[in-house]
């Protein structure tokens, strides 16, 4: 496993999160107009970290992908695009307004059996066990109520050898930046790291890539194969 976690400033990210409950409400549960208009910036904010995360699951076509905490729906359709006719994804979001957006973005895909959007949290999901090869999740961590349910819940849907990807925006340690939240980036994936391997998972690797003017904090998870220590 390649770490590269930076030490943490344990003050400013919970001077951090406390700005983020006061104000971020509308990220994590977006609603109303204000919520649609959230929903549109955070698709436009998160695209660097999303291509990041399609990048680090290395989509196959025919795969089945879940994505936790959709938003509207963007990135979804292009991994959609990517596991073409034979594959399969699906999204969750809590946020009716999320689903909404995402629906109405997929929709032929729904249509045609090869999409699905559900208005649900991380720590209950609407799927039967073993149903995804890949699930993935981009700066949403932060608002799982239960990370560790959350987890466990999502080695339940996956596949034995399936993989679970969690991004996260993150300062750098080059970088000064707080923007939206970015200095807990790491420390969020280290509280992942740890939740991760207490649902079972095993950690694949643990880095940080460029996106824009701040970089991803990048962890990948697989579950073991069925008989495999």
């Amino acid at each position: 496993m390649a770490s590269h976690l930076p030490m943490i400033d344990k003050n400013a990210a919970n001077t951090e999160a406390e700005a983020e409950r006061e104000t971020g409400s509308q990220f994590g549960h977006p609603r109303g107009l204000m919520g649609r208009l959230a929903l549109t910036a955070m698709a436009w904010k998160n695209g660097a970290y999303n291509s990041a995360a399609r990048q680090a699951l290395a989509l196959a076509p025919g795969e089945r992908v879940l994505e936790i905490g959709c938003g509207p729906g963007v990135s979804l359709r292009r991994v959609a695009r990517i596991v073409g006719r034979t594959g399969r994804v699906a999204g969750v979001d809590v946020s009716r307004a999320a689903v909404r957006m995402a629906r109405h973005k997929l929709h032929w895909m729904i249509a045609r059996n090869r999409a699905e959007v559900a208005q649900a949290s991380a720590e209950s999901l609407p799927f039967p066990a073993d149903a995804f090869d890949k699930v993935y999740a981009v700066n949403s961590f932060q608002f799982w109520p239960e990370p560790q349910r959350a987890l466990v819940e999502i080695a339940r849907v996956l596949a034995p050898g399936g993989h679970l990807v969690i991004v996260q925006r993150s300062a750098g340690p080059d970088t000064t930046s707080n923007f939206a939240g970015a200095q807990g980036g790491w420390d969020r994936v280290e509280r992942a790291v740890e939740a991760a391997k207490q649902a079972g998972f095993a950690v694949v690797d643990v880095t940080q890539e460029p996106a824009g003017k701040l970089v991803a904090a990048i962890a990948i998870f697989e579950k073991p194969r069925l008989g495999q220590a």
